[in-house]
């Protein structure tokens, strides 16, 4: 059994705590994370972290949410506008790439990732580089968060937990932006409900890397 209780930890500093077992875990430092100043901003919320994360503290959450054209709830903010987001950031001091599920193509079942081996090796490949994650799923009919940790806890992987930044941290007893999440059991959750336009609801992902 998994006997970590997650909302103990303080993850943005993880290294510094004695009592937590960092073998098996990937994940990115001294990432800090925020909660999210109104229902509809999870995304610029997510984007406002990891502009943060690469030392870039040019927009305010409002500012990202006007830019990204956040929409009321229950719609928010559409995949697309979160990449234009990254591309318009860039300047001679910040250049950012996306890479994300339109730069893949899907196989016969209609997916990018078609088995959890698949998704857990891409997460891990992206994490060990220092690059935080945008995943989108059908939590709360749809919503972002910014995957910043994987715990491998032992050889059995349906106790592999993802550490999230999560913009609506409310319901792990500590709400300090900070959630965890089983992986295998998000994977097969992995989809949008009615959140995004239909040509984005399959596997949404982007990762941001600085250059």
């Amino acid at each position: 059994m998994n006997n970590k209780y997650y909302n103990h930890y303080k993850f943005e500093d993880i290294e510094k705590d004695p009592n937590f077992d960092t073998s098996g875990f990937t994940y990115l430092k001294n990432f800090k994370a925020y909660l999210q100043e109104k229902d509809n901003t999870c995304a610029p919320c997510c984007a406002l972290m990891i502009l943060n994360y690469y030392n870039d503290f040019r927009y305010n959450e409002e500012e990202i949410a006007v830019i990204m054209k956040t929409k009321p709830c229950p719609i928010g903010t559409d995949f697309i506008d979160i990449i234009n987001f990254f591309s318009n950031a860039c300047d001679e001091k910040h250049k950012y790439q996306c890479f994300s599920n339109l730069d893949l193509k899907t196989n016969d079942n209609g997916k990018y990732f078609s088995t959890f081996d698949d998704f857990k090796a891409f997460l891990l490949e992206n994490l060990k580089q220092g690059y935080p994650i945008i995943l989108e799923n059908v939590d709360y009919g749809g919503h972002y968060k910014v995957l910043i940790g994987y715990d491998e806890v032992n050889d059995n992987y349906e106790e592999d937990m993802l550490i999230f930044a999560d913009p609506s941290d409310l319901n792990d007893g500590l709400k300090d932006g900070y959630s965890y999440f089983p992986a295998d059991r998000f994977y097969f959750m992995w989809f949008d409900d009615h959140c995004l336009s239909k040509e984005y609801r399959t596997q949404p992902f982007i990762v941001v890397k600085k250059l």
